[in-house]
């Protein structure tokens, strides 16, 4: 259900469709300028594959022209948006991070109090709610995710009005195909009010999700993310769905959110010795382009590592695995809130009773115990404990 409230703060997020649009309007229309057009579709590269600075230097020039754009307000969120999200542990950015994305909404309102259905406005409106109900469904806080959600889908429903064949509205279309066909079929208690949601077609839906991956100007890469998540999660599609996050990582190799994905994805897969040889050749590039989150990579990667050596017998690496996964952590905030972190030391748990280190057993059990993330690994490291 998780994913459901995802994507459908997500449908609002389709309002980086920086295109041409038709617009009478005193203020300029940036998304009408082709050169704008390109030099943001650079600069959005180079923020998705987590270069800041490079991404500045593209805009650098429309920053200067035009300081009072309410667009930049946005970007400045968008930057944020991905601190946070590399580490949903961390959440000394929160407040910052929802502010600007406020400041962005408040600056684009005024913007359409002057010059109704300004196309920027629209736009900055549409993203900056939609950012901020996506940051609230990562935190579980599912009624104010929603509630802001409302407010996105306004704008981008008036903006589809203004110009219904951007490609990149694909991504809103095929979300909420998808989904109002999915939710009924999977939890009855939302058929019972099927009639509340849009008509539905999950083929017709991953069509639009593709469209807008292959076609979308600036939510190709959005697209490409939740048409992975959809095949691997509710379709069963998995080798298609790892194709795409391969992918991902192929055009952003500087993003460990993407690389720490597509680890994942082939550890539910079962695909163990890749897992193997993703997490170290990943590891080996950080290290050697001395790029950021290190310490987050090394927690993530390092248990996945573990639990692959786990499965294939390999004790000894493992309990090293998540050793290391647990040495990287121990300088992480909310070590006591990290999912890995109860992971891993249930894991080493494991691993030590394996090896007959029944002492190192009992430490690693007591150190998930010790946690506070509610993950069910805890439960389990204390009945283990009290049958050693």
């Amino acid at each position: 259900m998780k994913h459901f409230f995802i994507s459908l703060a997500a449908v609002l997020f389709t309002g980086m469709a920086f295109n041409t649009v038709p617009a009478k309007s005193q203020t300029v229309v940036l998304i009408e300028n082709e050169a704008f057009q390109d030099a943001a579709r650079s600069a959005i590269d180079s923020l998705y594959n987590r270069n800041n600075e490079g991404a500045g230097l593209v805009l650098r020039n429309w920053k200067q022209n035009y300081p009072d754009h309410p667009i930049w307000s946005l970007w400045d969120g968008m930057e944020l948006w991905w601190e946070v999200l590399e580490d949903l542990n961390n959440e000394s950015r929160d407040k910052e991070f929802i502010y600007t994305m406020q400041k962005a909404d408040y600056e684009a309102g005024e913007l359409l109090r002057k010059e109704p259905d300004h196309p920027d406005a629209l736009i900055i409106r549409s993203v900056a709610n939609g950012y901020i109900a996506r940051h609230h469904s990562n935190r579980e806080d599912w009624i104010t995710s929603l509630n802001i959600a409302r407010r996105a889908f306004q704008a981008h429903q008036r903006l589809i009005t203004i110009a219904p064949h951007l490609p990149d509205n694909s991504l809103a279309e095929g979300l909420k195909l998808y989904y109002a066909a999915y939710l009924p079929e999977a939890y009855p208690v939302v058929k019972a009010v099927s009639w509340f949601l849009p008509s539905g077609d999950k083929q017709g839906g991953l069509d639009h999700l593709k469209t807008a991956s292959e076609e979308g100007v600036f939510s190709g890469a959005e697209a490409t993310y939740f048409l992975g998540n959809i095949l691997l999660n509710y379709e069963g599609e998995y080798e298609e769905a790892t194709r795409h996050f391969e992918y991902l990582i192929k055009k952003y190799p500087d993003n460990d959110y993407y690389r720490r994905l597509l680890v994942r994805t082939l550890a539910q897969r079962g695909q163990y010795a890749r897992v193997i040889l993703e997490t170290e050749s990943t590891l080996k590039y950080w290290a050697a382009n001395n790029l950021n989150n290190e310490t987050v990579l090394e927690e993530e990667l390092y248990y996945w590592k573990g639990r692959a050596q786990y499965h294939g017998g390999n004790l000894e690496g493992a309990k090293v695995s998540f050793a290391k996964s647990l040495d990287a952590g121990e300088v992480l905030p909310n070590r006591k809130k990290r999912t890995i972190r109860t992971l891993s030391s249930y894991y080493a748990g494991r691993t030590s009773e394996g090896l007959n280190q029944t002492d190192d057993a009992r430490r690693y059990y007591r150190q998930a115990m010790d946690q506070n993330d509610g993950n069910g690994a805890r439960d389990s490291a204390r009945d283990r404990l009290r049958n050693l």
